[in-house]
């Protein structure tokens, strides 16, 4: 059975079900970026362009959904498309070390890319707080559900990735 969602209902949906569900799946107050699995898994299947593209949207949903500052989950996530797009053939695969490393890598990277912004707009906001307290639970808890999910999805996520069916003919030509 082929699975086809198209990318913008499912970052949409991603949004609408953290929102919805954030606090039902936390533990501890810390709680998976549902958006940031989203946008890892469309963006190593689409390229580099394309997760910029995805990320973009997908932060933008997010920055209407969270009431907060309007623009700062959109470059975040914008930059974390563009990165697991870019190193997507190259580092990532559809394995679940690689998954959880670059996700754990990008979780951490968005996360410490807002406390950095957080903390110049706003001088009482403490960075290396935000870093400890925030970013890396949380970036440990996504990369942990995000493993799992994309692990779950592995075959579907493997038959859209094209470089790896190009590394797939080239092992069977062998």
């Amino acid at each position: 059975m082929k699975l086809k969602v198209p990318p913008i209902p499912l970052i949409f949906g991603a949004g609408v079900v953290q929102a919805m569900l954030g606090d039902s799946i936390s533990v501890f107050g810390v709680r998976p970026s549902l958006m940031l699995i989203a946008v890892y898994a469309l963006s190593i299947i689409g390229g580099a362009w394309k997760g910029l593209l995805y990320g973009a949207f997908g932060g933008f949903v997010m920055d209407c959904l969270s009431g907060g500052m309007l623009g700062l989950f959109m470059s975040g996530y914008a930059l974390v498309g563009y990165a697991a797009g870019a190193m997507g053939k190259r580092v990532f695969n559809v394995g679940e070390n690689a998954n959880f490393v670059g996700m754990l890598s990008l979780s951490l990277a968005q996360g410490t890319y807002t406390a950095v912004v957080l903390n110049t707009l706003f001088q009482d906001y403490s960075f290396w707080g935000g870093l400890l307290w925030s970013a890396l639970p949380q970036a440990f808890m996504t990369a942990v559900a995000g493993a799992l999910i994309l692990w779950m999805f592995k075959e579907e996520i493997a038959s859209r990735v094209p470089w790896l069916r190009i590394i797939r003919n080239i092992q069977v030509r062998m």
